[in-house]
């Protein structure tokens, strides 16, 4: 009677022991599941910021050019400009350089506006570019329209007028297109650092459980033993 109770007894504790280790392999997948879920959220979160950083820097980029790009027609029109189909040729050319670069500063300003709610980058600086980009457009137009363009020397006059005043508009682009680019290099920074101090985290609070659960493990099963040993 009293070996048979034992018997019992030795049964329901390995059942216990075999229940309770399958309680904890369940939590320390479901541990396990939630760390890599965390890390997850937080790389799709810090990526999409990445992104919007990256297009705010591709479209003051290519604005930058664009902007250049019209500078360089508004030259041909005062050198190469002094007959009616060059003229037409050259201003059309200034005309689309212009739209392009206001097209790509309105997009940067956009993406700009989107990722500034915690004070990420000074929208301001491109709201800037967009205002005197506009009004440099212009001086540069009225200027033609001032000048009777038949007359010799015209094209010099106006070179002389308006000689120099694209400059501190390359300067903001180059500032700012500099500053879009720090930016991007110091929250991809910032981006491995979290993720990096993140999965420590989690690799140190899944050993400390595993630890605990292999503690729990040995107990039991040391207690196993010992019924076992008695039996005997």
């Amino acid at each position: 009677m009293g070996k048979s109770m034992t018997t019992k007894q030795t049964k329901k504790s390995i059942q216990g022991f075999v229940l309770s280790l399958i309680f904890i392999l369940i939590i320390i997948e479901i541990f396990a599941l939630f760390s890599v879920w965390s890390i997850n959220k937080i790389v799709k979160i810090e990526n999409q910021k990445l992104h919007q950083i990256s297009l705010m820097n591709e479209s003051i980029s290519a604005a930058d050019a664009a902007f250049k790009q019209q500078i360089q027609a508004w030259k041909n029109i005062l050198i190469r400009g002094h007959d009616e189909n060059a003229f037409q040729k050259y201003l059309k050319e200034f005309k689309k350089k212009y739209s392009l670069a206001q097209k790509l500063v309105r997009e940067a300003k956009d993406v700009c506006y989107q990722i500034d709610e915690s004070g990420t980058f000074d929208c301001e600086k491109i709201v800037k570019i967009e205002n005197d980009h506009e009004l440099l457009r212009s001086i540069y137009v009225d200027n033609l329209d001032t000048f009777n363009l038949n007359q010799p020397g015209a094209y010099r006059k106006i070179d002389e007028k308006v000689s120099g005043i694209d400059r501190d508009l390359q300067s903001q682009f180059f500032q700012t297109t500099q500053s879009v680019k720090i930016l991007f290099k110091n929250k991809q920074d910032e981006f491995i650092t979290l993720v990096n101090k993140r999965y420590h985290q989690v690799r140190f609070f899944l050993l400390t459980v595993l630890l605990l659960a292999l503690g729990y493990v040995i107990v039991r099963f040391y207690h196993l033993l010992q019924i076992e040993s008695k039996d005997t």
